[in-house]
């Protein structure tokens, strides 16, 4: 079904005057086309400033998280807290808390004492979690918890949202026992992170035994499928996986161990997006939530961005390299990037970002993603309109930030407190990822 599939797509490419073995670019607009509620161009006089300084957002955000009984219960019993539905992605949520408090840990060094309490919380969980090494995906977590999260609908409910079963989301509960492969390599990178800073091995360890069954589990194209059988192994659907977190897996092991054979594996993973993504810009979008698309059905910018600051990094001053670095951030912005308020979306601040086109709505880790990429194309080129451009989206987070220290994470209806921005649907890996892009925004602009 695979192969049929590449020759449905070759067609496609035929039909709309793309060639890829004669080197012509694609027209892909005509593949994945900009919609037209970002269609307004950047005006930087248009936007206000921030209400407060990006250092004491950023910290007011990780004080608030730590108050949070999504935080606090694990760190207190060892249990993750059961009312937070999304603890129900076990994967994502505790890797993303443990490079929080990482971040913290050293941005602020009052803080740091607590933060690693919650890190190391998070970090013996998922180490708990992981398959034994015996297992066909050994070492691996899992993407969805493996038993419900326990519900009171009595003191933890209602939760008036279709999309939901008991206080779990309807998503983890449909794909529970499956595994969604950029999880078990965002485990890998926080395990990574938390051995550099601590020195307990056992994480590293843990993250090598990761790493490994990517290796063993790699298909002969190079890639993964998108998801597979927790139990067995079994590749499930038909997406691929765009393997940009196995990459930078990889590099993480390589340039911490200094062994060949990471270095190695990190090349070959680069050679596949290179033939593949870069290519054709099939930049899916790949979440552990929603059923996967077709070809060009739901882009997304965050696996784009992960390649562009890749580029960035390993191809300095390569030419060729940095004018698809230009064009992987054009591709974003042209798609994802509100920097004026649609007529027929009141509720959307500006500037915003949105997600994916199958959750098309402003996202504040969304934002924060554009922050780091503005911010890294800054510091390659030194053009000042990246650098405005991560400042009038960093400005915006402030203005959507409340006094407590909370960032919402939908912010269609945000000033209204209604839709989804109401607290009780934050992401706190998305909350996290704000935090950190105001700490950036800090350091870039102390020089």
């Amino acid at each position: 079904m695979i192969q049929v599939r590449k020759v449905l797509l070759a067609v496609l490419f035929c039909t709309v005057g793309i060639s890829l073995s004669f080197g012509q670019s694609i027209n892909i607009d005509s593949l994945c086309p900009p919609r037209p509620e970002t269609a307004a161009v950047f005006k930087p006089e248009a936007y206000p400033a921030a209400v407060r300084p990006y250092r004491e957002a950023a910290l007011a955000t990780y004080r608030y998280m730590m108050s949070l009984p999504a935080m606090t219960d694990l760190v207190k019993t060892g249990k993750p807290c059961q009312r937070y539905q999304h603890n129900a992605y076990v994967s994502k949520t505790h890797a993303a808390h443990i490079m929080a408090m990482l971040v913290l840990a050293k941005a602020d060094p009052t803080q740091e004492k607590q933060a690693m309490k919650f890190a190391k919380a998070s970090a013996e969980f998922l180490l708990s979690e992981m398959e034994p090494e015996d297992a066909p995906l050994a070492y691996w977590p899992p993407t969805y918890g493996r038993k419900p999260l326990e519900y009171n609908p009595e003191t933890d409910g209602p939760y008036n949202r279709p999309a939901m079963v008991g206080n779990e989301p309807e998503g983890a509960v449909k794909y529970r026992g499956e595994v969604m492969l950029l999880y078990p390599a965002n485990v890998g990178l926080a395990f990574v992170a938390y051995y550099e800073q601590t020195k307990d091995r056992r994480f590293l360890d843990a993250a090598i035994g990761i790493a490994n069954t990517y290796l063993k589990t790699r298909r002969p194209d190079g890639s993964w499928s998108l998801k597979m059988k927790l139990a067995t192994g079994e590749e499930l659907g038909e997406n691929t996986l765009v393997p940009t977190r196995a990459l930078l897996l990889f590099k993480a092991l390589a340039d911490v161990t200094h062994k060949k054979a990471w270095r190695k594996a990190e090349k070959e993973t680069f050679k596949w997006l290179d033939n593949n993504p870069l290519k054709d810009w099939n930049w899916d979008g790949q979440f552990e939530d929603i059923q996967p698309e077709e070809p060009y059905k739901n882009p997304t910018k965050y696996n784009a961005l992960d390649v562009m600051q890749y580029l960035l990094a390993r191809f300095h001053g390569k030419k060729d390299r940095m004018k698809t670095c230009k064009e992987l951030l054009d591709f974003c912005e042209k798609r994802f990037v509100v920097w004026e308020t649609p007529a027929d979306r009141p509720d959307w601040p500006a500037p915003s970002v949105l997600e994916q086109y199958s959750c098309f709505t402003p996202i504040d880790s969304s934002s924060a993603r554009m922050i780091e990429a503005y911010l890294a194309m800054y510091g390659t080129f030194g053009d000042s309109i990246y650098l405005e451009k991560a400042i009038a989206l960093a400005n915006t987070i402030t203005r959507i930030q409340k006094e407590s220290g909370r960032i919402p994470t939908f912010w269609d209806g945000v000033a209204r407190n209604a839709n989804l921005s109401i607290e009780q649907y934050d992401w706190l890996n998305c909350m996290a990822s704000s935090a950190e892009s105001l700490l950036m925004m800090d350091e870039v602009m102390k020089k």
